[in-house]
């Protein structure tokens, strides 16, 4: 399916909050910009994901509201907006692998989209288990060996897919597992989230669980970053706040606080550092996506 404008990006919304009011007080974040900018004239109504390209320094937001794709160079200057010739439903997740395929996650038809911006064209998947049954996309990503990972929102698990979308491992939790909301790959490693169980899992490249951490103080948690020092760092939705833990589960400190004025958050959804390492936080509630500096 051909889209118009196909040389156009993907891109991520960052917002911040002018002058930084740190709740919490321990932490070393510090406000860099918002995006899109206020005076931009650009509008996201329902950011639902984030993605960065760390080869070209430039960010991508999934507007689900809009069904819309809306891209960022790395001074935050909106660069272009696309809906794959219409074929964007509801969208809620968004990786790009190192040739600049992007894997959507079109929930308005829960589907998986493969979009080839040089070929011009739109092929549309709904991945299932070996028994036949289907999934629900929540999350997408790729690693650096450009390996699809999905989350299943319906049985709460992450697969591995394969070129066909056959499953090929499957990460999944212990006996009082409530279901993953959300994982990080890093490096030969993936970190999953179970929410309600306050736990983060970390499992080897094989599928081997190797640690379980439970996390203590915490509301919500709905989406989980770790840093290269091995803190986790969680977004807590109902209190507006991100969580910083050791790796051991030893509680380091919070910031920011639940509102609709800059430094706070209201109702976010995703964590991810770029780059940079600059902590980027989608919220939804606020339409922005907030950009912190340490």
């Amino acid at each position: 399916m051909i889209y118009a404008r196909a040389s156009l990006i993907v891109a991520v919304l960052l917002v911040g909050f002018g002058s930084v009011n740190m709740a919490g007080a321990a932490g070393p974040w510090s406000y860099l910009r918002q995006l899109p900018a206020a005076d931009s004239g650009v509008k996201i109504a329902l950011p639902s994901a984030l993605s960065i390209d760390h080869s070209s320094n430039r960010y991508y937001v999934v507007d689900a509201a809009q069904g819309q794709l809306v891209s960022f160079d790395a001074e935050g200057k909106f660069l272009a907006a696309f809906n794959a010739g219409g074929e964007l439903k509801a969208p809620l997740s968004l990786a790009r692998t190192s040739s600049g395929i992007l894997w959507v996650v079109n929930r308005g038809s829960n589907e998986l989209l493969y979009i080839n911006p040089r070929q011009q064209q739109v092929q549309r998947y709904q991945p299932s288990y070996p028994d036949g049954k289907g999934m629900t996309p929540a999350k997408v990503a790729v690693d650096d060996k450009d390996r699809l990972f999905v989350l299943d929102q319906r049985r709460g698990a992450i697969l591995q897919l394969d070129d066909r979308l056959q499953v090929v491992q499957t990460y999944s939790g212990e006996k009082d597992f409530s279901g993953f909301v959300d994982f990080k790959l890093k490096g030969r490693e993936l970190y999953a989230l179970d929410g309600l169980g306050r736990k983060v899992y970390q499992f080897s490249d094989s599928g081997t669980l190797l640690k379980v951490v439970a996390l203590a103080g915490l509301q919500f948690p709905v989406a989980l970053e770790v840093d290269s020092a091995g803190q986790f760092y969680l977004l807590d939705r109902h209190a507006g706040t991100v969580e910083v833990f050791g790796p051991e589960g030893d509680k380091r400190f919070n910031f920011l606080g639940k509102g609709k004025r800059h430094g706070q958050l209201w109702y976010a959804k995703d964590l991810l550092f770029d780059w940079e390492q600059r902590l980027c936080i989608v919220d939804e509630g606020n339409a922005r996506v907030d950009v912190l500096t340490r």
